[in-house]
């Protein structure tokens, strides 16, 4: 867990380095595209050429993807992508760097993005190797460095800027529907019940069809939902008894994985709403 400490010495070392690059590359999670960006960073960044990348395409509700990208395409370059796919390095070094202005040959760029939303994963897809410690779990990438790409690129990567605006409970739920925040962090049954009721709400009362198979009007809280998820997925403790806590656990990790569909948990029209907490 990054404390404010880290979050500042972090901001300090960015700032040192933003005069040597060209461009800053803003990764975005697809399925919220607002709650995570680090909108405290703006001002940091104002007089750099910025690139947004909406990763995890793959992961979002398609029609909700194309009215974010028509959004910020207003001020920005926007491009999204599947940074795990097999033509990722191709993809992205025809689509990010023709955008990068700069004086000389090499270009040189920073990528920056909260926590488990695929900084590495963009450097080793375009490097063609994996040169970074890439994992599922939050911020595993630690320090700043170069990477020089080839004679076109390098690359300054960061660790995750640790999203801070905690205090507001819908992003809180939206980062953990998506993978930004360790489950370690998070309050299961709370994440789960704020969850399911906006999956409920802004897909209907069937999205949860596709995850259990007898999942019938009975099951339309959280608490049967859980009970029904518990059984039909076999947490069961000894003594006959559901395991709750697993269960949460499991559907919340196969949810970020998007095993259970392509959500996207805002709209550009949601904004006011976000900006308000």
């Amino acid at each position: 867990m990054w404390y404010p400490g880290h979050i500042e010495k972090a901001k300090k070392r960015i700032r040192s380095n933003l005069k040597i690059v060209d461009a800053v590359v803003e990764l975005l999670d697809a399925r919220i595209p607002f709650s995570s960006r680090a909108y405290e960073y703006d001002e940091l960044f104002q007089n750099k050429q910025r690139i947004l990348v909406l990763n995890k395409e793959d992961l979002a509700d398609p029609e909700i993807t194309r009215l974010w990208t028509n959004y910020y395409k207003e001020n920005y370059d926007v491009i999204s992508a599947n940074l795990k796919r097999s033509d990722a390095r191709s993809f992205l070094q025809r689509k990010i760097l023709p955008k990068i202005k700069g004086k000389f040959l090499e270009k040189k760029i920073m990528i920056v993005g909260v926590p488990n939303v695929g900084k590495s994963t963009l450097i080793n897809r375009i490097k063609g190797k994996k040169s970074l410690a890439v994992g599922n779990r939050p911020g595993i990438t630690r320090g700043i460095q170069w990477i020089k790409i080839n004679e076109q690129l390098s690359v300054l990567d960061t660790p995750g800027i640790l999203y801070t605006r905690l205090h507001s409970p819908n992003i809180k739920m939206k980062l953990i529907a998506t993978g930004c925040l360790p489950l370690e962090q998070v309050d299961l049954f709370d994440a789960i019940k704020k969850i399911y009721s906006f999956l409920k709400t802004r897909y209907g009362k069937n999205v949860f069809t596709s995850v259990l198979e007898n999942c019938k009007e009975e099951h339309q809280n959280y608490e049967g939902f859980l009970e029904l998820y518990s059984r039909e997925k076999g947490f069961i403790k000894r003594g006959q008894e559901y395991d709750y806590e697993r269960a949460a656990a499991h559907f919340l990790i196969n949810l970020t994985k998007g095993n259970f569909g392509r959500f996207s948990y805002e709209t550009p029209d949601d904004i006011e709403i976000l900006n308000n907490g």
